[in-house]
């Protein structure tokens, strides 16, 4: 017996909608009615904004300001001006006295910054002066530039403050001969008696030698134990006069004459002529009476 189709009232329609769950049925019931899905693209489309098409006006551009140090610092250094306009210029950055401090210290440890440069920034903070100043020189003796630690040395050795000689004793053993000859230079201007030790241990380094002779380097440590005249110093010279090299035993005599103010010369030989063995004999006959003398003596200041 066939069973005629159910027709559903509007109400037990809806009823049946609300009834079952998921997207699927809605879909199918909207299928079953004739209505088709709406799609997103039968939206209407909102008004767009209407485009500005007024170009946009040039604007200025802004540039930083120069500083004015490093723009005199790299007139100083220039090598194409004569030498006597660069140091114009230099003079002219010395003059800005402790306002030019940050700048110089940011260009002397600037790794781009050309040698030149460098030197000139190491320079002015030596004639500047002040502990900002200082500190700075004695970090740039550690720097990897030979040239920033050159100019460290030189910087200090224009201050002459006493508390960068455990610094410059350190430079003594530097890998670069000329800053090892530079450091010499600047004990000897401050004069620390404590630095004779330093100076004397680093005479024979063998980096100061090059095939079996001494370098220009000795010379520089001999003459600054001599200005120096400690004790410690003293007794070094006296054993340098025994130096296998005349140039470096006339180096020793020189120092010992100048410190002492003695002399076992003969009137026959030649200034110039190295000592010989009655020379050497007197210095050291009088340098055994000075340390009787002096049983408690010490290398300080």
């Amino acid at each position: 017996m066939l069973v005629a189709p159910r027709r559903w009232t509007l109400p037990q329609r809806l009823s049946a909608v609300l009834s079952l769950e998921g997207f699927t049925v809605l879909v199918a019931l909207a299928l079953a009615s004739g209505a088709a899905p709406v799609r997103a693209d039968d939206e209407p489309i909102p008004d767009l904004p209407e485009v500005d098409e007024e170009p946009i006006p040039d604007l200025p551009t802004v540039e930083a300001p120069l500083d004015p140090i490093r723009q005199l610092v790299g007139m100083a250094a220039n090598p194409q001006l004569p030498m006597e306009e660069g140091q114009k210029f230099f003079e002219d950055i010395v003059r800005r006295g402790p306002l030019a401090l940050t700048s110089l210290a940011q260009l002397f440890r600037d790794p781009s910054s050309s040698d030149r440069e460098a030197w000139v920034a190491a320079r002015a903070l030596g004639r500047i002066g002040g502990e900002g100043a200082r500190r700075t020189l004695v970090e740039g003796l550690t720097s990897p530039r030979v040239i920033c630690r050159l100019g460290a040395v030189s910087g200090l050795t224009t201050l002459k403050d006493k508390e960068s000689a455990q610094a410059l004793e350190g430079a003594l053993f530097d890998q670069a001969m000329t800053v090892r000859a530079a450091a010499a230079d600047a004990l000897a201007a401050i004069g620390m008696k404590r630095s004779a030790r330093a100076l004397s241990n680093a005479l024979d380094l063998p980096a100061n030698f090059h095939q079996g002779r001494s370098l220009f380097v000795r010379r520089h440590i001999v003459v600054a134990l001599g200005k120096i005249g400690s004790i410690y110093g003293i007794e070094m010279l006296v054993k340098t006069l025994r130096d296998p090299e005349p140039e470096i035993q006339l180096a020793a005599l020189s120092a010992l004459e100048g410190t002492t103010g003695m002399s076992f010369r003969d009137a026959s030989v030649a200034p110039d002529a190295p000592p010989d063995p009655e020379e050497i004999a007197a210095w050291d006959g009088w340098w055994s009476k000075r340390q009787v003398a002096e049983p408690g003596r010490t290398s300080s200041p």
